[in-house]
């Protein structure tokens, strides 16, 4: 909310919205009429550096990251 605001955008936090912590849901954003579904999980590709083995070795993990998919209803699809 804070990038797309600083952006210039109106945003909202839509309050009386169920969402589901457990899966990574965040929350429900309006962003100027449209709704946006706020997600966090492990999305990002990273380098982990490990020296377990006794010489550092890289190799690659998934980081968390943050993003928002549009809610769709059965009015907002064009057919």
């Amino acid at each position: 909310m804070h990038l797309a605001t600083k952006a210039g955008w109106d945003v909202s936090r839509v309050d009386d919205s169920p969402v589901d912590l457990d899966a990574g849901e965040c929350g429900i954003v309006d962003v100027e009429g449209l709704q946006y579904l706020v997600r966090q999980g492990r999305r990002v590709r990273r380098t982990l550096y490990d020296d377990v083995g006794g010489s550092p070795t890289q190799r690659p993990i998934l980081g968390f990251a943050a993003w928002a998919d549009p809610v769709l209803s059965a009015d907002s699809i064009i057919s």
